[in-house]
């Protein structure tokens, strides 16, 4: 039973990396816009060197915003930006920023094999100055799986799937993305972002149908084991009265 996380995954080498894959998509497109890959991983260059991200060709640190960010520590990290504003980076965690000109920030995940996939996804504001900003999880840039607005400082909204997933074919992509949100502004959109992934395997997809089955079998077994003791007990009743000279009728 494969499973993936988007933090524990998070790649300081390449993009894109196993199911994981850095980009954005175009203002106002976070469904259907095409997704671009990010380009570079640039380290911070004011002292905290170790918070890196993935960034566009047209962007680096503290210019347009857009990109992936991580915590390469195992210990939280309070980054002051060169204003007064503060953003808490959690211990190997992910966060995202949409950009000054309204693209959303995107990481997507991309199935390696047909199968039922169960997404458990939270979203959370971790810049101090936090106000409004937008989380969307997309299926094959088709189909709006979930959306929430996150407003103010540290709010947080959660989404997972039932137990049995969604079935996701190989090479389709499921996107999970931060955008501007209500007020159409890109400031302080700083967002943690915790996803796992799991791949359900085939006994777990047919647990329901063996347990369905077994009780079948259960009660067929009852069924069979009555009519045989049925049948063994008349079969001794005649032998006996036979015995003692009575003719029977069935």
């Amino acid at each position: 039973m494969p499973n993936w996380s988007l933090s524990s995954d998070f790649s300081l080498i390449r993009n894109n990396s196993s199911v994981w894959s850095y980009g954005s998509k175009p203002a106002g497109y976070h469904v259907t816009g095409r997704f671009s890959l990010f380009t570079h991983l640039d380290p911070e260059p004011n002292g905290y060197s170790e918070i890196v991200a993935w960034f566009g060709s047209d962007t680096t640190w503290y210019t347009h915003w857009l990109g992936v960010y991580y915590n390469t520590l195992p210990t939280n990290v309070i980054l002051k930006e060169p204003t007064t504003n503060t953003i808490k980076f959690i211990a190997n965690g992910v966060v995202m920023h949409p950009g000054d000109d309204g693209r959303f920030s995107v990481v997507r995940f991309t199935a390696p094999k047909d199968g039922n996939y169960v997404l458990d996804a939270t979203f959370t504001h971790v810049h101090n100055c936090a106000r409004y900003s937008g989380a969307y999880i997309i299926y094959n840039n088709l189909m709006t799986l979930w959306e929430a607005d996150l407003a103010g400082p540290e709010d947080s909204k959660s989404f997972k799937t039932t137990d049995s997933g969604i079935t996701v074919k190989a090479s389709e992509p499921i996107d999970f993305i931060v955008g501007v949100g209500l007020d159409n502004i890109f400031n302080c959109d700083m967002t943690l972002a915790r996803v796992d992934v799991h791949l359900l395997d085939l006994f777990e997809n047919q647990t329901g149908f063996f347990i369905i089955v077994g009780s079948i079998g259960f009660v067929l077994g009852i069924i069979i084991s009555v009519i045989m003791f049925y049948i063994f007990y008349r079969y001794h009743e005649n032998r006996r009265n036979a015995n003692n000279g009575y003719q029977v009728i069935n």
